[in-house]
């Protein structure tokens, strides 16, 4: 049935909210429970053996693992319902707002959202116009019209609210359908076992993954999602859509895992929740679920996709610098989502966190910026995620690999390695790459990448660029073969440079964002003279 406005004002979004809770509650209890019931099984090998014994802590395993299962789908549901009851309170508060105007302003308001003239004109609004009731008048029906429209128009948004938070929180319940059991080998053997499957992938090349996994069944793919989902979430060949499904169990665990007691951890919990949550299509038109391509928090890994990859006509991977860390990462994710909407959609980001990066909260720590560890231990894992997103990516796309500050280091040092890109782009990089001297280290599995570098004049990053032995290796803004790019002005007229420049070349509207975007959708963008 479609809201009125009456039933409009019988709604309660705050039932969501208290239904989340509960799904919350309920999670952790079970699982609290289930830890409980196993860990008494495991304390009574000491007093009870015997093949009775054994099946009965098998089973209390069973059981356990069924029950993160579960859990899982209840945090998943409460993330579902919290942004459900965001989503319906805000549309709710438009239908009432405009339906208490227009009752205000003396119109008629009906059930479905069409409003009336009621009186005729006031003295006051003949008087404005011109002392004519025809013409009050018709400014009173014009006013009607309008209301109307968007009277109705937010009924209908409502309605299309609802019916999308039920819809959420019936597939997080749900989960994914279960696969069947063959009849004379365990689930899931392909011949072996699906477990042995999932061993294997770290002596496995990503195409021999990537193969394996086009072989099996649908039945086979949800069982590794629900089995292994640390694994499938993480391990780069793994089709992208079971590695969006996989983290979204993953991010349920790490929510349970949390205590919530103190502040950092209740911090956490919420970033984590809206992971799970939907978000606004960058591109325009409804929301989507976000597309976590890695989650991994131990590693301090987060890879999310922003935008349609089915849609895009190019890829950009974005590596940030220092300071960045999965909580903290939601200005990354603003980056991202800015150029997907300059392209109208054309191009998909992602952004990517692969381990720990310098964290320099004050000056006293800002040694730890030049310490070239973080650089090293991440390239290697750009360079496989690297491969993998041009075996993802749409045929024909580009892919542009974006490293920004200490990122730049990072992106760098994985050119050494074997980057795969169409086009690499320094932004104000703290250099060119661990034991990068010139362009004749980089070893891009691409003969044909193209490569630029822009810096802000002013930016601070220009203390660090290319000192002799410093520790990022040489100034990407000075070398041979990397073309380097103008950062202009803001669209305020005033010129991108200074240290706010290190950031706001990214952030702001400016020459600077749109040689970015440029590059990024394969455009032509000029060199800045020499």
């Amino acid at each position: 049935m479609s809201p009125t406005v009456s039933l409009a004002r019988q709604w309660n979004p705050e039932a969501l909210l208290a239904l989340a809770r509960e799904c919350d509650d309920a999670a952790r209890t079970l699982c609290a429970h289930l830890d409980d019931a196993v860990g008494e099984a495991d304390r009574s090998r000491e007093h009870w053996i015997g093949d009775a014994a054994d099946a009965a802590r098998a089973r209390a395993r069973e059981l356990e693992e069924q029950a993160d299962t579960v859990a899982a789908r209840m945090v998943t549901a409460s993330a579902a319902a919290r942004d459900g009851a965001a989503q319906i309170g805000s549309a709710r508060d438009t239908v009432l707002d405009l339906a208490d105007t227009a009752t205000l302003e003396g119109f008629a308001v009906s059930e479905d959202g069409s409003v009336a003239v009621g009186a005729g004109p006031t003295p006051l609004l003949v008087l404005l116009s011109g002392g004519s009731d025809a013409v009050a008048a018709d400014l009173l029906r014009v006013r009607a019209g309008e209301l109307t429209a968007r009277l109705t128009g937010a009924l209908h948004r409502l309605d299309a609210a609802d019916a999308d938070a039920a819809a959420d929180l019936a597939a997080a319940l749900r989960g994914p359908e279960p696969a069947p059991p063959a009849a004379t080998v365990p689930a899931g053997a392909w011949p072996v076992g699906a477990g042995d499957v999932v061993a294997g992938w770290p002596a496995m090349g990503q195409d021999r993954i990537a193969a394996q996994i086009d072989a099996m069944t649908d039945a086979q793919r949800r069982e590794l999602i629900a089995r292994f989902p640390q694994q499938v979430g993480n391990t780069d060949g793994v089709p992208w859509p079971m590695r969006v499904a996989a983290n979204r169990t993953n991010i349920a665990a790490a929510i349970l895992a949390e205590s919530g007691a103190d502040e950092p951890s209740t911090r956490r919990i919420e970033f984590y929740r809206g992971l799970l949550g939907e978000v606004d299509d960058p591109a325009g038109g409804a929301r989507i679920s976000r597309q976590i391509l890695a989650f991994d928090p131990a590693r301090a890994s987060l890879v999310e996709l922003h935008g349609d990859l089915g849609a895009a006509r190019n890829v950009a991977v974005l590596v940030p610098g220092v300071n960045t860390a999965i909580e903290r990462s939601a200005a990354n994710t603003a980056t991202a989502r800015r150029f997907v909407a300059g392209s109208g959609g054309q191009v998909a980001v992602i952004t990517y966190l692969g381990g720990p990066f310098p964290q320099v909260p004050d000056v006293a720590s800002v040694l730890d910026a030049a310490d070239p560890r973080y650089a090293v231990e991440m390239a290697p894992r750009l360079v496989a995620f690297s491969e993998d997103v041009a075996r993802q990516a749409p045929d024909g796309a580009l892919v542009t690999v974006i490293g920004h500050s200490y990122g730049g280091s990072i992106v760098g040092t994985a050119e050494t390695l074997g980057l795969t890109s169409d086009r690499t782009l320094f932004l104000a990089a703290a250099g060119a790459g661990v034991g990068v001297d010139d362009s004749g280290d980089w070893h891009n599995r691409n003969p044909f990448v193209e490569r630029y570098s822009m810096t802000a004049p002013g930016d601070f990053i220009e203390l660090v660029q290319g000192i002799p032995g410093g520790p990022h290796g040489a100034d990407p803004d000075e070398m041979a073969g990397v073309i380097p790019l103008r950062a202009g002005n803001y669209d305020d007229g005033t010129p991108v440079a200074g240290w706010d420049a290190h950031s706001g070349m990214l952030n702001r509207p400016s020459d600077s964002w749109r040689t970015i975007l440029s590059v990024i959708t394969g455009g032509s963008v000029a060199a800045a003279p020499a």
